[in-house]
């Protein structure tokens, strides 16, 4: 099991690397989406779900923060924060229109 792990997790991170802007691109749509509703989950008062959501988010931004300080060139820094930004408007985008649609709407205890 524990040589299927490893396996798997050079695989996936030999993948990651082969595709960094498509990676760049979904994990900020994630992370951005995952940013948000941990902050609706503060305004609510939802402590469990703020809790688990919080201790992800770090970890979730771990590629970008290695591919970024790893890349020497600026032209590709910049290129990573731009599909970022990119990608976050449409994380935010979508939780915004989620809480319209009331699919993650509740109320506080």
């Amino acid at each position: 099991m524990r040589n299927f792990l490893r396996r798997a997790h050079q695989d996936i991170w030999a993948w990651m690397n082969r595709h960094k802007m498509a990676t760049i691109f979904w994990s900020g749509v994630l992370i951005d989406f995952w940013a948000n509703w941990y902050s609706y989950a503060i305004n609510h008062d939802w402590i469990i779900l703020q809790a688990f959501l919080g201790f992800w988010l770090p970890l979730l931004n771990f590629p970008f923060l290695v591919w970024f300080f790893d890349e020497k060139e600026h032209k590709e820094r910049f290129k990573y924060c731009l599909c970022g930004a990119v990608s976050m408007t449409i994380g935010s985008t979508i939780m915004l229109l989620m809480v319209r649609e009331g699919w993650i709407a509740g109320t506080a205890f």
